[in-house]
């Protein structure tokens, strides 16, 4: 084992004893799933029709190629595990216990920006691979009864995947998994995905037909989830997960920082912002300052919080009469956000154009508004996720 995986070792001893890990961020951001920017409420129904993407977790990204599994979302409050105190909760309600469609497939993505990982792998080194360092994962899983799962990462830039299957109790249960270094194939250092960590929850045979890719391999879809079980076997089918964490080095249940060490909420919050930012939730939340460009085209300054990954994009649930505002001599709403302009990493301006918002208005040019939403469903959310 070389210097610097005994000094890592250390370090996790030392952090089990109290001392934070020093100068050190979390490669997981909410790993403890306490931030929930892209979801309105913390109860989500009727997922599983299509490819999710982020819908309430910050930062967990739900990748599904459908089947006729559906299942409930939720922020669970956790009452039987200390240190944490909300878990990721998926409870089944429709079954698909045959996987009829061969494709179908429930993935649970972690996608890590390739800033954050690549130099600390480094895989590149070809000529010095003894410095190249072991990915370890730990997380806490709670299930119905006890399930076969898959996870392992995917490494996008270089086509390679590896593999490790889990198995999971109706108690709550800490796994630790270690993964090899992928030596010659280290992910670009940029600012797009570095590598993936997926749990695959549920596979048809398109990903079950090979064998488990325990070592890093080509990206093999038959050898994904090989020996895997079927969330959606049932509807009982109930998964719980929190305390998802990533270390560089070799660690085992003795030697693994302790996950407080992560950080608080608000500094989960802040760094989830360079993700997502909501901007309208509910009735009256601002969504930000506007200005009458015409008396018919409103564009709005959203207030965004420090710089994002890219120029966010706009993702917004508005019907009839959603977005209203106070302008100095009056007050009107309209349906829907039309466009956007002058994107950057540091700020985007929404527009509202009365010919195509869903609900025509007047302005007197020039007037300054303050706008916010009008209804308990609305939400505008700027994304910049991988």
């Amino acid at each position: 084992m070389t210097v610097a995986r005994n000094l890592s070792n250390l370090v996790g001893t030392l952090a089990r004893q109290g001392l934070n890990k020093p100068n050190c961020n979390a490669i997981v951001i909410n790993g403890d799933m306490d931030s929930v920017e892209h979801g309105i409420n913390q109860t989500l129904t009727g997922l599983g029709d299509s490819d999710e993407g982020y819908v309430l977790h910050d930062r967990m990204r739900h990748s599904i190629d459908a089947g006729a599994g559906r299942f409930t979302l939720a922020n669970a409050d956790i009452t039987d595990l200390s240190e944490h105190r909300k878990a990721l909760h998926i409870d089944v309600t429709t079954a698909d216990a045959s996987l009829s469609t061969t494709s179908s497939v429930y993935n649970l993505d972690y996608r890590i920006e390739g800033f954050d990982i690549a130099s600390l792998l480094k895989w590149d080194d070809t000529s010095n691979d003894t410095n190249a360092e072991y990915i370890t994962l730990a997380f806490y899983m709670k299930t119905d009864q006890a399930y076969t799962f898959t996870v392992g990462f995917i490494n996008s830039d270089n086509s390679r995947h590896i593999r490790r299957s889990f198995t999971t109790t109706t108690s709550w249960t800490k796994h630790i998994i270690t993964f090899p270094p992928d030596i010659g194939n280290s992910p670009n250092s940029d600012i797009g995905e570095g590598l993936r960590l997926r749990f695959t929850f549920s596979a048809g045979s398109d990903f079950t037909s090979g064998t488990l890719a325990t070592d890093w391999e080509s990206t093999t879809s038959a050898n994904a989830h090989v020996g895997g079980s079927n969330i959606f076997a049932s509807t009982d089918g109930d998964i719980k997960l929190t305390g998802l964490q990533l270390e560089i080095g070799q660690y085992d249940s003795d030697s693994i920082p302790n996950f407080l060490y992560t950080g608080d909420v608000m500094t989960t919050y802040v760094r989830c912002e360079r993700y997502a930012q909501l901007r309208a939730v509910e009735s009256n939340n601002a969504i930000g300052h506007g200005n009458a460009y015409t008396s018919t085209i409103l564009k709005i300054d959203t207030m965004q919080r420090g710089q994002m990954r890219t120029s966010p994009s706009i993702v917004q649930n508005t019907t009839n009469d959603d977005i209203r505002w106070n302008s100095e001599d009056s007050f009107d709403t309209t349906d829907t956000v039309t466009g956007t302009e002058f994107g950057s990493i540091y700020g985007i301006t929404l527009n509202c154009n009365s010919a195509s918002a869903g609900q025509a208005f007047s302005l007197t040019q020039g007037s300054y508004c303050l706008v916010y939403g009008s209804a308990s469903t609305v939400k505008i959310l700027m994304s910049s996720e991988l």
